[in-house]
Order: C-alpha cells, then structure tokens, then sequence
C-alpha cells in the first residue's frame, strides 16, 4: 500500500509541477516578448539554446545514478550506492570545473556567430556566461537531484521546481518593470539555479543519508560499472540536444535574430507538450528498475502499454488543439504578427512532439531496465539526420524548412525503431505496440478533433478566456469516448483503489 500511496503522491506533485512549468511561461512569455523586443528576445533565446549544448557534459551520469541507486536500494545494498554517489560526485566536480573555463571562450564567440550588434554584444556576452556558469552549478546538484529519483522522491523534486519556476517568474516581472535588460535576467537565473541546488542537496541528505559521501576517485570496478551505463546515456543526451535545441541556432545562424523569435514561440508550445510526457513517464524509471531487479516481465509489459496509453491519451487532446487551432490560440496569446508563421511552425512541429510522447514510457523504461544501447544508437543516427535535412531545407524553403527537418526525420526513425524495440526488448509484439499503445487511443481522439475544427471554423474567439472556455465545452467529446473504449481497465482500475482504501477507512471507522 505504501508504494502505490508514495506512487499516487508522485503523480500528483509531477501534475502540479507540469501544470506551474507550463502555466507560469504561458502567461510570462508575451510580458517578457513586450518588454525586450523581438531582437533581444531572440538574442536570450540564442544564449539559452547555445549554453543547452554543455549538458551533454553530463555524460549521462545523472542517469546512471537513478539505475544504480534504485537497484541498489531495491536490493539494500547501502554500500553499492555509496561507491556510485561518491564517484558519479567526483566527475561531476571536474566536469564543472571544464564547463566554468568553457563558459569564457563561449562567451566570447557568441557575438561573432549569431551577428549580435554592436550595443548589444557584451550584454550578450555576461549573459551567455552566467546561464553557462548555471549550467555548471546544475550539474554538480543533478547528482543529488539523481538520488532522490531513484528513492522514488518526485514530491520533493516536483516542489523544488514550483519553487524555483514561481521565483523566476516573479524576478523576471520586477526585474523588467524596473527597466533593467539582458543581463539582470541571466544574473537572476543564476540566482534561482544556485538557491534550488543547494536546496537539492540538503534535502537528499536528509533524505536518503548514503549519500552524505566525499567526491571519491573510483575504483576501476565501479569505474567501467557507470561508463557503461552512463556512455550510452550520452549518446541519447547529445542527439536529444541537436534535435531539440539545433533549431533555434540554424535559425539565428542562416536567417536572422528577429526570425528566432517567431520560431522560439512555436517551438516553446511544441517542447512543453513534450516536456510533460518527460516528466510525468519519468516515474517509470525506477519503478522499471525494481521490476526488471525481481523478475517481474509480465508487470513491466502492461507497465508499459498502460503506461503509454496514459500519456497519449492525456497529451492528444492538447495536442490536437495546438495543431488545429495554433494560429488562433498564438495570435491570442502572443498578438497577430505571430499568428500565421508561428501558427504554421507549430503545426509541422507538432508532428515530432506526438512520437515523442507516443514513446515516452518505452525509452523511460529502457533507461530502467538498461536496454537503452540500441537507443542510443538510433538518436544518433536521428540527430545526424535532423541536423542534416535542417540545414538542407533552411535554404530552400526557410524558416519552415527547419521544422519539416525536426519532424520529418522524427517520424521515420521513431516509426521505424520504436515497434521493433519493444518486440525484441520487452516481448511486446509491434502490432500490440502499435494498437494497444497508439491505435486505441488516436481513434478516441477523432471525435474531438473535428469538433475543434467547427468550433474553431464557425465560432472565432475573441479572447483567451474564450478560447480555453470553448476548449473545455469540446473535451466532453472526448471523455465520453475513452470511456466508452476504455470502459473495463478504467472500471478494474477504480475497483484497485477502492480495494487499498478499504483497509484505511476501516481502520479510522
């Protein structure tokens, strides 16, 4: 009973921390937009997108943490745990030490690629180094972060990110009121990154004390233990970073800074749907890892196509709305200039997000269970590709050239790789993949989708009250669907949980 309590709290906090994550940029995007203008709001953009690309000196460590911490708590081998901490600790220390030396010399490039002007090259330049210098302080707690994923700890990680999502949010809003610019904002960006790792790492001593250890040299053991994991983890972090955070650049570099702004307000609503698929599959990574530690194969399969179906069928109905009725809700949200090339940008972008989140719950669970070389293999050959077809159509047909290269080359890798995974890693025919997981719930979502359609034909909002308003009257449609097709597991589903009430009730009565 504890673990589907601890479970269910884990959900709701990964809710409520998806829910702060996307509500918050929703309503501080078009003030921020406002208030620097479409040239130096592309400029932080750029800053942003270039610094994203010294993560992949993570080196999939923090992956590696989660796996060996979680089955070495599941197996209650304290000291297993400690040898993984305390070397994962000591790379992380000389990795953030490169990053903090790499930080100057990509300062001062930044300017001379992106063609940033005269007045605004050294604010650009202190800005790229201190959201750089935050990537450092990042990797450093994401060791702790890791441990307290693998304990199974999302309400207090989940907490830590409202917090620090809320605290943003409100410097950034006094921070431009009072008329300061780009470099007040990425001196607060640190701030934030700083205060909420020092949080991290108090909380995870407190909470899981095997990890009060010294950054320790490993031992060659414990050495090839974590490259194995963690390199193949690394593979998967650099293809995820060209192919989510490439786009932006191409942009900036092949077309102009103002354009990177019609683009970032599109891909931002994409990366959102994408990010919540993230956050709330990466539940199943530690509990994939318990699974496949006790031998359970035949729980990890339903783990999965349940699993997959919960997020597709959560996620479609919003991204259905983003791709039949984009353009309405970003001339609403961001004004009308925005509306046609953002709104088309969010349509082709859309495409890539629905077979990320489509096979979200298979590549968590490939982490958890270590079956994730084959991945590997495949993001690469995915980012060569992106990168690839981007800067090929950039030139011929532009800035939507740069999506179609995002999204084309998604869809035929995770259409080709995915089904085929599952069969051979997981034991799941690429039929039952494709039906159960995907087929069921993209039919459900039929009904919904034409009736955003005539809604958005016939009855064009004229705020953003009313748009959400006719968003909820037309997701009825949608409820009485999935019911109706997923009447029995949702029926056994509700009958589980009035069963591991019972006990409680009984014992308070």
């Amino acid at each position: 009973m504890a673990s589907k309590k601890r479970f269910a709290i884990n959900v709701g906090m990964n809710w409520i921390a998806m829910a702060t994550g996307m509500v918050v940029p929703f309503f501080l995007a078009p003030f921020v937009v406002r208030h620097l203008g479409a040239t130096v709001y592309g400029i932080w953009i750029l800053a942003c997108s270039t610094v994203a690309y010294l993560n992949m000196l993570d080196l999939g460590l923090r992956s590696a943490i989660i796996r060996f911490v979680s089955k070495s708590a599941a197996e209650g081998n304290v000291e297993s745990a400690q040898k993984s901490i305390g070397a994962t600790l000591w790379f992380r220390m000389l990795i953030a030490t490169a990053v903090a030396i790499i930080s100057i010399a990509l300062a001062l490039w930044f300017p001379h690629i992106f063609k940033i002007p005269q007045n605004l090259q050294r604010p650009a330049q202190i800005t790229v180094l201190l959201c750089a210098l935050g990537v450092a302080v990042s990797l450093l707690s994401g060791v702790y972060s890791g441990v307290l994923t693998a304990i199974n700890r999302f309400d207090i990680l989940s907490s830590i990110i409202v917090v620090q999502t809320l605290g943003r949010a409100i410097g950034v809003i006094l921070i431009l009121r009072s008329g300061y610019g780009l470099v007040a904002l990425a001196l607060w960006e640190f701030a934030v990154i700083f205060f909420a790792s020092v949080a991290l790492v108090v909380l995870a001593m407190k909470k899981y004390p095997p990890c009060r250890v010294l950054a320790l040299r490993p031992d060659m053991e414990t050495l090839k233990s974590i490259w194995s994991y963690s390199f193949k983890t690394f593979i998967i972090i650099v293809a995820v970073q060209i192919v989510f955070y490439t786009d932006n650049i191409v942009v900036g570099a092949f077309l102009s800074i103002g354009v990177v702004t019609f683009y970032s307000i599109a891909g931002s609503l994409a990366m959102y749907s994408g990010q919540v698929s993230t956050s709330m599959g990466s539940t199943f990574i530690p509990m994939a890892s318990s699974l496949d530690a006790s031998g359970r194969a035949d729980t990890l399969q339903k783990l999965l196509l349940r699993g997959t179906q919960a997020l597709l069928g959560l996620m479609l109905p919003v991204g259905l709305t983003l791709v039949l009725r984009g353009k309405t809700f970003i001339g609403l949200w961001m004004g009308p200039q925005f509306s046609e090339i953002s709104g088309t940008i969010l349509q082709i972008l859309m495409i890539s997000q629905f077979f990320t989140i489509a096979n979200s719950t298979a590549g968590q669970i490939a982490y958890g269970v270590d079956k994730h070389k084959s991945v590997a293999n495949w993001a690469a050959i995915e980012a060569v590709f992106n990168l690839t077809l981007s800067l090929i159509l950039v030139k011929t047909i532009g800035i939507y050239g740069v999506a179609w290269g995002t999204s084309l080359s998604m869809a035929a890798i995770h259409l080709f790789f995915w089904p085929r995974f599952v069969q051979k890693e997981l034991g799941i025919s690429a039929g039952t993949y494709l039906w159960q997981g995907w087929g069921k719930v993209l039919l459900c979502s039929i009904p919904f989708g034409v009736a955003s359609f005539l809604v958005d034909h016939h009855y064009h909002p004229a705020s953003l009250v009313t748009f959400f308003g006719q968003v909820l009257l037309t997701l009825p449609v949608y409820a009485a669907v999935v019911l109706a097709v997923f009447h029995q597991p949702l029926l056994n589903l509700f009958r589980r949980w009035q069963a591991s009430r019972r006990p409680v009730v009984q014992g308070i009565a």
